[in-house]
């Protein structure tokens, strides 16, 4: 096992894959092994040889999968996805994480494309052959309880499209077991830093000229991006960087009179109504660059003022997508069915959730059904 590695005992494994049948039965089998798995040693203990893929055409070569918004997928077998994987488990620089193994062999309907991301403190970039699946995200486990929810990237060459059928051999239930456990125990550390999709993003991404429109011409292609947002994305781009050359802050980013923000304890929990402050009794909980102990309040927020919404979750604990590092939170929430629409990040595709202070929200009666 890789020495990063952060090992999964059989409980673990049980509680990970727990909700699903096949993955449940993929367990105990797992669970009879008196040793951990690692790619390098699955691919080690194949014998026989497993049968050899086999070669594409030159058509084929040139002919991306481009899985599009609303198609069915199926994500492959642990077998067929550990034999794209290199050494550190990852396929283009991006991960394949333990959390995502109880989702072999199910079928998703793809959300995005994943061909442009904005990164932290890099901006927008670019990446191959990638996708998002329906609500498919992240749920932590296998790095110490994360509650960020990032949606899950995953790599074309991970999924299929239900529609077709599969002309190679199955692999037998050992290969399939050992393919499982070498999922389960991929490394979620490197030293000191959490290693996860989010924290590998830089570097498993390109640049992207800022005046590159075609990937954005391929949302409006593809259906994910409608003519009238594509050019207020656009309108509102320009806007910013000419406020920006005469030193003005971007439009709709709130900033506050103080130098030190404020902290207010509601004592959220789940299934609460809450209303969102106006601008102005936000701003007073704000410091001169529009953060509150750290956590920015964005602009696109901003149009969610004054309407009632339900709490969804607490946040309290998070892995920092540059350092790497677990952050621990207080009084912060997430709301239901508020997510980032890419409006401020040129589109991107993460649709993460937003963080919401405490400071930000009242108590709402709960609505009428």
């Amino acid at each position: 096992m890789p020495p990063n590695s952060a090992p999964f005992g059989n409980e673990a494994l049980e509680v990970l894959i727990a909700k699903d049948e096949r993955a449940q039965m993929m367990a105990n089998a797992a669970a009879k092994l008196e040793e951990q798995f690692s790619i390098p040693r699955f691919r080690e203990s194949c014998r026989p040889p497993m049968p050899a893929l086999p070669q594409p055409t030159a058509a084929q070569k040139n002919e991306r999968a481009l899985f599009t918004r609303g198609q069915l997928v199926e994500v492959k077998s642990a077998h067929e996805i550990a034999e794209t994987l290199d050494i550190d488990g990852k396929l283009d620089g991006v991960p394949f994480m333990p959390e995502m193994a109880i989702h072999c062999g199910r079928s998703f309907r793809v959300f995005r494309r994943a061909d442009i991301t904005c990164v932290e403190g890099h901006g927008l970039r670019r990446m191959n052959s990638a996708v998002f699946l329906e609500e498919i995200r992240c749920d932590g486990s296998a790095h110490d309880g994360c509650q960020r929810r990032c949606l899950i990237f995953w790599k074309e060459a991970w999924l299929k499209p239900v529609e077709v059928v599969n002309s190679l051999l199955m692999a037998d239930k050992q290969s399939e077991r050992a393919a499982t456990g070498a999922l389960v125990n991929l490394p979620t550390r490197e030293e000191s830093r959490y290693l996860c999709q989010s924290t590998v993003l830089a570097t498993a991404t390109a640049d992207l000229p800022r005046w590159n429109l075609l990937p954005f011409v391929s949302q409006v292609r593809d259906g994910e991006l409608t003519v009238t947002r594509f050019l207020l994305i656009i309108a509102l781009a320009i806007l910013n960087l000419l406020r920006k050359l005469l030193g003005l802050k971007e439009l709709g980013r709130l900033t506050g009179p103080k130098s030190k923000s404020s902290k207010r304890d509601l004592g959220l929990q789940p299934g609460e109504w809450v209303r969102v402050k106006s601008h102005e009794e936000i701003k007073q909980t704000l410091d001169s660059v529009g953060r509150n102990r750290g956590l920015f309040f964005e602009p696109e927020m901003s149009e969610y003022s004054g309407k009632s919404f339900q709490v969804d979750f607490l946040i309290r604990k998070m892995i920092h997508e540059e350092t790497g590092e677990m952050l621990h939170l207080s009084n912060t929430v997430v709301l239901k069915g508020l997510t980032c629409q890419g409006l401020c990040a040129k589109s991107c595709p993460r649709s993460n959730y937003w963080f919401w202070r405490e400071d930000w929200l009242d108590r709402a009666p709960t609505p009428f059904t």
